[in-house]
């Protein structure tokens, strides 16, 4: 349940991001829920990278703890998707 980025694993954001895509996802309420956990690990509109790749976890784009602007994109890619 914890927010990584970059995209390497199967984690609470990336399930988000790929059924944000598909019309029939928008409407499950699994969907919402998780959608909703996301949005709650979100401080001004900015994703939160809780858990970095460890060999990434140098780089400004996906410290532990910080605002990603990168991950942000893709956060705003999602709800774009959702209209």
């Amino acid at each position: 349940m914890k927010v990584e980025y970059p995209f390497f694993r199967y984690n609470l954001f990336f399930y988000v991001y790929v059924l944000s895509f598909f019309e029939r996802a928008k409407y499950d309420p699994r969907f919402s829920e998780a959608l909703n956990v996301l949005k709650s690990k979100t401080t001004d509109g900015k994703i939160i990278v809780e858990n970095p790749n460890s060999k990434l976890a140098n780089f400004s784009f996906c410290k532990k703890g910080e605002p990603s602007e990168l991950a942000t994109e893709r956060y705003q890619e999602i709800l774009d998707n959702l209209g």
